[in-house]
């Protein structure tokens, strides 16, 4: 009932942002139409145009009337790898005498890569959209500065796309200030301008922070925006990465994939949906006022899957791919080569550090030359199975979330429920035996993967006038990891 209560307040509290605010919307084009033009020339961090596209986020900023976040100024400058940079922190000061030593941080970084194959990479989508919503963001939000009791920060992040160390800076010179166990959520601003092409808002973090779906749905209404992915994502690198590693700071990334042509020429102000980045500037601007305002806002002591740094202790995946088989004729030491066919399946597997234990059941056909009794050295018939198989395989591992390798081996068993050889009467075994291995690589939630079976039984019953035979397989997997 009080947190019920506390919604209804702030709803009231705020004024509705307009999602049809035709001033706003003219200034979201004029920011992102400068920061993604050609004068500036990709905006490489560290270079005479990424100086330019700071000064011109700071003017923005003093016209708003953000107040620098450091006693030094606005400029917080670093250099590495003989680049010298510079992030911009300013700052909203929240009015509760108590909370407003709290702080939301909203981030957005304004490099990009400059050129490419000798081409511009103007980097509309990345990230002058974010950091075109992010001043916009800044307006309203200084516009409703009295109602808010939380501070915000804004930041402006450089070197991004270098590693990420813009943000990182920060983080650890908050860490070194101690100001960095007062920030209550972290949000990232990156790549918000293709939302029509995507058809959804996605968001990474929501379990971070208490309540997180809601506050996020609650916030969404009026707006014309389908939100999703609340925890899930293929993208991994984005400025929240320092603060939840180091820090376990709640997060939020804000973005609306990967449809648009990123780090390409072609990445240009003309392509970006500006309705849809409207909606989102004001969506941001709604959630952060409520994270501001809201007493009871806090974490939820989780941290999102991409941050964790250490692989999740369950894991489902499903999976498919193209099988190979060849028969081995052990008395006569012949192989018979195979031919292609498929398999598909699903997996559980429980994580424990730097082990696995994985248990899967797939669908698997194959194919296989036999040889032809009659002619030995010409032709061949054509043996086929298909089979239910039920591996257990004990995995080793990198303790890496976003970018796993691994070795596995293991045991398995499989049911033939439909067998076949061409103009013979061999009698199939219909439960086979076997051990396996298997070489993966995860990146995100997409994994590839090798897999090895060999068996141990017969393959055909042995009063049938069979010879002595074993099946084995080699399937090359492309799974995802949910």
């Amino acid at each position: 009932m009080k947190k019920a209560i506390i919604l209804i307040a702030c709803i009231m509290m705020f004024p509705i942002v307009n999602a049809q605010d035709t001033n706003r919307r003219s200034r979201l084009e004029k920011h992102l139409y400068y920061l993604a033009s050609d004068s500036l020339h990709g905006r490489k961090a560290g270079s005479e145009d990424g100086a330019k596209t700071r000064a011109y986020i700071l003017e923005q900023w003093k016209g708003i009337g953000i107040e620098p976040f450091f006693t030094e100024g606005y400029e917080m400058p670093f250099s590495r790898n003989g680049f010298d940079m510079a992030n911009l922190v300013g700052v909203i000061p929240g009015n509760d005498p108590a909370l407003k030593n709290e702080y939301i941080l909203l981030g957005a970084h304004f490099d990009h890569i400059g050129y490419k194959k000798g081409e511009i990479c103007n980097g509309a989508d990345d990230n002058a959209s974010g950091s075109t919503a992010l001043i916009e963001i800044a307006r309203m939000l200084k516009d409703n500065q009295n109602q808010l009791k939380r501070s915000v920060i804004i930041a402006a992040f450089d070197g991004e796309e270098e590693g990420l160390w813009g943000s990182e800076e920060l983080a650890v010179r908050m860490g070194k200030d101690t100001i960095i166990w007062d920030v209550k959520c972290m949000m990232s601003i990156d790549m918000v301008g293709w939302y029509a092409k995507n058809g959804k808002l996605e968001l990474l973090g929501a379990g971070t922070f208490r309540d997180g779906r809601k506050l996020l749905e609650d916030n969404a209404g009026g707006l014309k925006l389908k939100i999703s992915d609340f925890e899930t994502a293929v993208m991994t690198a984005t400025d929240t990465r320092s603060f939840a590693r180091i820090y376990n700071i709640p997060t939020l990334h804000v973005f609306t994939g990967l449809k648009s042509p990123y780090h390409k020429p072609e990445d240009d102000a003309d392509l970006i949906d500006y309705e849809g980045l409207d909606s989102i500037t004001c969506f941001i601007t709604r959630v952060t006022e409520r994270m501001a305002s809201d007493p009871d806002f806090g974490p939820s002591g989780k941290i999102a899957n991409i941050h964790s740094g250490k692989n999740q202790p369950f894991e489902f995946s499903v999976n498919g791919g193209f099988t190979g088989s060849s028969i081995v004729f052990p008395d006569a030491g012949l192989t018979a080569n195979g031919k292609f066919s498929w398999n598909a399946g699903m997996a559980v597997q429980f994580n424990h550090e730097l082990r696995g234990y994985r248990i899967g059941v797939s669908y698997e056909a194959a194919r296989s030359r036999f040889p032809d009794q009659n002619d030995l050295y010409g032709s061949s018939l054509t043996y086929r199975q298909q089979a239910v198989e039920v591996p257990l395989t004990y995995i080793i591992q990198n303790n890496d979330p976003t970018a796993r390798f691994y070795f596995g081996i293991g045991a398995n068993a499989r049911y033939v429920f439909g067998s076949s050889l061409e103009g013979l009467d061999y009698k199939t075994n219909n439960l086979q035996w076997g051990y396996h291995f298997l070489l993966g690589a995860k990146i995100g939630h997409l994994y590839f993967e090798d897999y090895f079976l060999n068996q141990w039984n017969d393959l055909f019953e042995s009063d049938a006038g069979a010879p002595k035979a074993r099946i084995n397989i080699t399937t090359f997997k492309i799974g995802w990891v949910f």
